[in-house]
């Protein structure tokens, strides 16, 4: 496997984008790859891990020929296309404090962060104990909602 990342979706309209067309855009410069990992980080309660997919293709916005397309790219002053091969949604989604505590502090410098394997391995596994165990989620939920004020 390649390298992984952390990606902000900033609403609704961007998350239906990356789920259902399987592509997300951005201006961020990184180098992103064909087999690269990204994490899909969204505003739910608080910021949360909401799924994951794998890189197919990246296009640069010289790459991208479809001219309405094109046009969507420049308005919204992006300047790269990542294409999916595969992508998931997490049926419960995962606050940044319980996977990452502290990290949250970050803010915007969350977008496009680099994750080692073992904050990727940490992720997985949280998100396999949330699926099998609802119960426990709910008490990381509401444990999150109790530590948002502090």
């Amino acid at each position: 496997m390649g390298r992984a990342y952390i990606l902000r979706i900033a609403n609704e309209s961007n998350e239906r984008i990356v789920f259902e067309k399987k592509c997300y855009y951005t201006n961020l410069k990184r180098r992103f790859s064909h087999g690269d990992l990204v994490f899909f980080l969204m505003k739910r309660e608080v910021d949360s891990f909401i799924g994951y997919a794998l890189i197919d293709n990246v296009k640069e916005l010289s790459d991208i020929t479809d001219s309405e397309e094109r046009e969507f790219c420049i308005n919204n002053k992006w300047y790269t296309k990542i294409e999916f091969k595969e992508i998931t949604k997490f049926k419960r989604h995962l606050p940044l404090r319980l996977v990452f505590p502290g990290l949250h502090k970050l803010g915007r410098a969350l977008h496009g962060l680099e994750l080692n394997d073992i904050e990727v391995k940490r992720i997985f596994d949280l998100e396999k104990i949330c699926e099998e165990d609802p119960e426990l989620w709910i008490r990381y939920i509401e444990l999150n909602r109790k530590t948002k004020t502090v």
